[in-house]
């Protein structure tokens, strides 16, 4: 049974740092940060099983999408971890980056080192997202030799 689900998808320039990226919005964030920009994504089981569509987008978007970036990990169960390692891994078999974007304040873990890109941290008004020089959130990039490096401040030029 299928425990990842997603909203909508999307490509973007900003997500992840010279990549264009197809933007999956993952449901079920366990998070609870105020004046999130994305509320809807806290419902469990909202949108559509990622299974069922993941190689049709990533076929639609093959030549656009330089990258892959899951925007949250769903409830973070051993069973949407799985699910997630499978994508990423699927995507890069393809030729494509992956990033995953999840809300918690935590450094990278180990199951994240299948994404080349890490990005973590709940989103708190009064520090500001990425985009902001105070902010708690930190944007990892994995490099050659597997260790992330943090690489935030990209965001602020």
């Amino acid at each position: 049974m299928a425990s990842i689900y997603y909203t909508e998808v999307d490509l973007s320039p900003y997500e992840v740092p010279n990549e264009q990226s197809l933007c999956i919005y993952i449901s079920g964030c366990q998070q609870i940060c105020q004046n999130c920009h994305y509320p809807d994504l806290r419902k469990t089981n909202y949108g559509e099983p990622l299974i069922d569509f993941f190689e049709k987008l990533l076929e639609l978007y093959f030549y656009q999408a330089t990258c892959v970036c899951f925007l949250g990990e769903g409830e973070n169960t051993l069973q949407s971890r799985r699910e997630l390692t499978i994508f990423a891994k699927q995507a890069s078999k393809m030729g494509k980056k992956v990033c995953l974007y999840s809300g918690r304040d935590v450094e990278p873990e180990n199951w994240m080192n299948v994404f080349d890109y890490v990005k973590v941290g709940s989103y708190q008004q009064f520090l500001g997202s990425l985009d902001s020089s105070s902010t708690n959130q930190v944007f990892y990039r994995k490099k050659a030799d597997g260790i992330y490096e943090n690489i935030t401040y990209t965001f602020w030029l």
